[in-house]
């Protein structure tokens, strides 16, 4: 169990009533016992570490910027070198397992971004993607903008992103150019029109698991081509309008669980077939209102509650989530363990 949480925020940059990036502190049973401010940022809505050194990266969603963070010898987190310029609305950020770049992906404009970092986890570079080209454009009613999400690296090296805005995974290999670090496009999965696909979680067998905002499902790709192998609802029993799907985690034993915002619950999907298959067996309350992510930690699931501004905790027994406590905050977007 970590000793500690980063929690993400939404700051009064844009309505939200966070202070920035908060250290959530834990006990040995992985309860919250305090909670302080680390480091000021405008609405740092995702935070990422380096998988290897004291350092943190976050994306300030209104501001448009990437900005990186030392951990300092109290916890805290100071600038680590300045911050540079990302897309609109930018909202999520992963780090390669090497440490040597950082991609970044932007709600706002579609882009997709690569981050080079060196050696002392700074950022050096930037790179831009290919921009993505939707798909279903000769029968949508009207062109639909392109609205990168989120990124997931695969152990064999390869990058996905989603784009929510146009029905897909992107493949990718990482390369480089002239900026260093950089992405070269391999391939695209293309998921039901208007489907929305949001967030990733990896599966031990090769199966990967995406979550879409718009249609609430979880689409599982095949392992080696990502084909789509079969879509399943997020949760049971199934609404699709007024709900949102946000974020999905998979247990490491035989339970995947979704959270949804609108129905405010947590699904509970079982794993089947060696990864290849999910059913839906279970709803439970999120515990607060519109959960924007949720993080497991051993026993524990922790939900960051946005607009009820809390963190609900929840015991894991056989994969059911059961609600311990809620822990106030403000506008919570984002938990991720300190290294």
């Amino acid at each position: 169990m970590s000793s500690s949480l980063w929690l993400g925020t939404y700051t009064a940059d844009s309505g939200g009533h966070g202070r920035g990036i908060a250290r959530v502190t834990l006990d040995d049973g992985g309860a919250i016992t305090g909670m302080r401010t680390a480091a000021a940022s405008d609405s740092p809505s995702f935070v990422a570490t380096h998988p290897t050194l004291p350092v943190v990266y976050a994306v300030e969603e209104f501001a448009a910027r990437f900005r990186a963070f030392r951990v300092t010898d109290t916890g805290d987190l100071e600038p680590l070198g300045d911050a540079l310029d990302a897309g609109e609305a930018v909202c999520h950020v992963a780090v390669a397992a090497d440490g040597g770049y950082a991609v970044a992906t932007c709600w706002g404009d579609g882009r997709v971004l690569v981050y080079e970092l060196d050696g002392s986890g700074a950022i050096v570079g930037r790179a831009e993607a290919e921009a993505s080209v939707d798909p279903y454009r000769e029968i949508a009613e009207e062109p639909r903008p392109s609205r990168a999400h989120s990124s997931l690296f695969l152990p064999d090296g390869r990058v996905l992103t989603t784009d929510l805005g146009h029905d897909t995974v992107r493949i990718w290999q990482p390369a480089r150019d002239e900026h260093g670090a950089a992405l070269e496009l391999i391939g695209e999965t293309v998921l039901p029109f208007g489907s929305g696909p949001r967030h990733m979680v990896l599966h031990p067998s090769g199966h990967v698991y995406v979550v879409t905002e718009y249609s609430n499902e979880v689409v599982v790709l095949e392992p080696g081509e990502l084909g789509v192998a079969s879509v399943v609802h997020a949760f049971e029993p199934y609404e699709r309008n007024g709900n949102a799907g946000a974020h999905i985690s998979y247990d490491g034993d035989g339970h995947v669980h979704v959270t949804v915002r609108g129905a405010n619950v947590v699904g509970v999907l079982e794993v089947r077939d060696a990864g290849a298959a999910l059913v839906p067996v279970a709803n439970v309350d999120c515990g607060g209102n519109w959960p924007r992510h949720h993080l497991q930690l051993g026993d524990r699931l922790y939900v960051a509650n946005q607009l009820s501004e809390d963190i609900a905790v929840f015991r894991l027994r056989d994969g059911m989530p059961v609600l311990d406590t809620t822990v106030p905050t403000g506008s919570p977007t984002c938990l991720v363990p300190v290294a």
